[in-house]
C-alpha cells in the first residue's frame, strides 16, 4: 500500500480539492452576505441601492429611463425583469411604482421598498458567484494550475470592492465581470493555438460593448488590455491556419459579412449619440471641435495593437482580417442591445464617455472644469494630488483603506524581485505591467476620491498579476515562506475584506437627503418611510445632505 507523501509548498495551504476548494470560498461568500447585508435596512446604502430599486419600479411599468449617470442601462434592466420574474411567482408582491405604497403609508411602505430591495440585493449576489466561478475556471485554464486559480478566487471573493458589491446594488459589478471574463478568454487566445480566436475576439469585443452600456469607467480597462495582451503574445513553431486557403477566405468574408450588418444595425444608435445637439456642445467647449476626435483614436488605438500584434507573432492576414472584423462585429451586437429598451441619453452616455466622466471627476475637484472648459493645470495638479493619495494608501498604514488586496500587491513586487533574480525578466515584465496598468487606472480613479466602489475595476488585474507569476515561476510554489506568507495572507484578506460589510451593520445614519419630496434620483416618490413627517418645517436638501453622511 502506497505510503502519502507530506504535502510541500503550496499544498500545504488546502484540505481540499479543486471542487471543494471553490465549493467552500461560494459558501463563505454566501454565509457572509447573509450575515452582513441582506438585512440591512432597505436605505442603509441608499446610493445606490433606492437608485436602481425606482429605476426597476419604472422599467415595469413601461416608463421611460431617469437615470443615465453611468448610464447603467444593463442594471435597471436585468433588475426589472428579475423583479417581473419573482412577482409572476409570487415571490415578490410589489414590482412596479404604480403599487407602491406612498410614504404616508408607513410600515407598508417600507415594507415593500425592503422586499424589493433584498430582491435587488439576491441578484447582485448571484451576479458575483457568477464572476467568481467564471473567474476561477478561465483562470485555472490560463495557468493550468488549480491551487493557483483557487487562491485567486480566494482573493477575488474577499476583496474588498467584491465583498460589498456583491451585497448591494452597484453598476460596477456586471461589467467587471464582462470586462475579466473577456480579459481572460483573450489571455488564452494569445497562449492557445486555435483557429477560434476570431470568434473569442468577437464575444471579448460583445462583452466590452455590455460593460461600456453599465459603466463608461470601463473604458479605461478597454484601452489598457490592448498593448497586455501583446506582451503576452505567444509565436507558436507552426502558424495557425485553417484547413485551406479557400476556408480562411470564406471565414473571413463570413466575418466580414457579420461585421458590416452590425455595423450597419448600429449605426442609428451610435449617430444619435455622436451628433446630439447637448453632446456635440460638450465637445465643443471641452475640445474645441464637433469632430468626434477621440472616439476615432480609440478605434485606431485598438486596431493599431491588434495589428502590431499580428506583425510581433506571425498572424496570418486572414486571420488578423478576421479578428478585426469580429471585433467590429461584437462592439456593433453590443449596442445593439440598447434597443431592448431604447432611449437616446444612453446612447449619448455610452458614445462620449469622457465627457460623463469629466463631469462626475468636476463633483469632486470643481477646479477641472471652468465655464465648461477643462482646466489642463486643474488636472495635472489633481493627478499629482492622486499619486500621493496612491502611495499613502499603498502603504496601508499611513492611509488605510478596506482594500486587502494591497498587501495581495506586496507579495507580487517581492515575488517579481525574486522571479528577476531568477532571470525570468519576460515574465517580471510581464507582471509589471498588469500593476502599471491597475496603477494608472486608480490614479484616474483619485478624481473621484479612488472609493470603494471602483476597487473592482483595478483588483482584478493585480489578482491575475500574482497568478501569473505563481505559474510561470514554479520555484516560487515551493518556496519555504510559501505556508507563513499564504496563511497570513489569507488571514489579512479575509479581516480587511470583511471591515466594511461589518461596519455598516453598525452604522445608524439615515440619508436625509431624500426625504426632499421628489429627490433628483426618485422623482416621482414622494418620500420614504424612514423620513422624519413629523418636522414642522421643510427639509433643507443641502443640510439634509451634510447631517445623513449619505454614502
Amino acid at each position: 500500500m502506497p505510503v502519502a507523501r507530506p504535502a510541500k509548498g503550496i499544498d500545504r495551504l488546502f484540505v481540499m480539492g479543486w471542487r471543494g476548494s471553490l465549493a467552500a470560498i461560494l459558501i463563505a461568500f454566501v454565509v457572509s452576505f447573509f450575515l452582513s447585508g441582506f438585512w440591512w435596512p432597505y436605505w442603509r446604502i441608499a446610493d445606490m441601492d433606492l437608485w436602481m430599486v425606482y429605476e426597476a419600479f419604472l422599467s415595469n411599468n413601461g416608463l421611460r429611463q431617469e437615470y443615465f449617470d453611468h448610464p447603467g442601462y444593463l442594471t435597471i434592466l436585468s433588475l426589472g425583469t428579475w423583479f417581473k420574474w419573482l412577482h409572476a411567482f409570487g415571490l415578490l408582491s410589489i414590482h412596479a411604482i404604480s403599487n407602491l405604497p406612498v410614504a404616508f403609508d408607513g410600515p407598508d411602505s417600507g415594507l415593500a421598498w425592503m422586499r424589493a430591495t433584498q430582491a435587488a440585493r439576491l441578484l447582485s449576489l448571484l451576479i458575483a458567484l457568477a464572476f467568481l466561478t467564471s473567474f476561477a475556471f478561465l483562470l485555472r485554464c490560463l495557468v493550468r494550475d488549480w491551487r493557483i486559480a483557487i487562491l485567486s478566487a480566494f482573493a477575488l471573493a474577499f476583496s474588498g470592492g467584491l465583498m460589498m458589491e456583491g451585497r448591494i446594488v452597484r453598476t460596477e459589478l456586471l461589467p467587471a465581470a464582462f470586462m475579466y471574463c473577456g480579459f481572460l478568454l483573450l489571455l488564452l487566445a494569445a497562449r492557445t493555438q486555435t483557429s477560434y480566436r476570431p470568434l473569442l475576439v468577437g464575444l471579448t469585443s460583445f462583452l466590452a460593448a455590455l460593460a461600456m452600456l453599465n459603466k463608461v469607467q470601463f473604458l479605461l480597462l478597454i484601452l489598457a488590455f490592448p498593448p497586455i495582451l501583446v506582451a503576452f503574445g505567444h509565436r507558436f513553431a507552426q502558424p495557425i491556419t485553417w484547413q485551406s486557403r479557400r476556408n480562411q477566405f470564406l471565414l473571413m468574408i463570413a466575418y466580414g459579412a457579420v461585421a458590416v450588418l452590425a455595423a450597419v444595425l448600429a449605426w442609428p444608435i451610435a449617430q444619435a449619440g455622436l451628433f446630439d445637439a447637448a453632446a456635440v456642445s460638450d465637445r465643443v467647449r471641452l475640445f474645441g471641435t464637433e469632430f468626434p476626435f477621440y472616439q476615432v483614436l480609440i478605434g485606431v488605438w485598438i486596431l493599431g495593437w491588434m495589428l502590431t500584434y499580428a506583425i510581433m507573432f506571425g498572424v496570418g492576414w486572414a486571420e488578423t482580417v478576421s479578428a478585426m472584423a469580429a471585433m467590429i462585429a461584437g462592439a456593433g451586437l453590443g449596442l445593439l442591445v440598447l434597443m431592448l429598451r431604447y432611449d437616446v441619453h444612453n446612447a449619448v452616455v455610452v458614445i462620449n464617455p469622457f465627457e460623463k466622466m469629466l463631469l462626475f471627476a468636476k463633483t469632486s475637484d470643481a477646479g477641472l472644469l471652468q465655464d465648461g472648459t477643462m482646466d489642463g493645470g486643474a488636472f495635472v495638479q489633481s493627478l499629482l494630488s492622486g499619486v500621493g493619495l496612491l502611495l499613502t494608501r499603498l502603504t496601508f498604514v499611513l492611509n488605510s483603506s478596506p482594500r486587502p488586496t494591497i498587501f495581495l500587491e506586496w507579495v507580487v513586487i517581492a515575488g517579481a524581485v525574486f522571479a528577476w533574480r531568477r532571470g525570468e525578466r519576460k515574465v517580471v515584465f510581464q507582471v509589471a505591467l498588469l500593476l502599471a496598468a491597475a496603477s494608472a487606472i486608480d490614479l484616474l480613479g483619485t478624481l473621484r476620491g479612488l472609493k470603494l466602489e471602483y476597487f473592482i475595476v483595478t483588483d482584478p488585474l493585480v489578482i491575475i498579476a500574482a497568478a501569473w507569476l505563481l505559474a510561470r515561476v514554479p520555484s516560487l510554489l515551493m518556496h519555504r515562506w510559501v505556508l507563513p506568507v499564504g496563511l497570513t495572507l489569507m488571514i489579512a484578506t479575509i479581516c480587511v475584506g470583511l471591515a466594511e460589510p461589518v461596519k455598516h451593520d453598525f452604522e445608524n445614519d439615515i440619508p436625509l437627503s431624500f426625504c426632499v419630496p421628489h429627490h433628483y434620483y426618485t422623482r416621482r416618490v414622494v418620500g420614504f418611510s424612514f423620513c422624519p413627517w413629523a418636522l414642522p418645517v421643510p427639509i433643507d436638501p443641502v443640510a439634509a445632505e451634510s447631517a445623513s453622511g449619505a454614502h
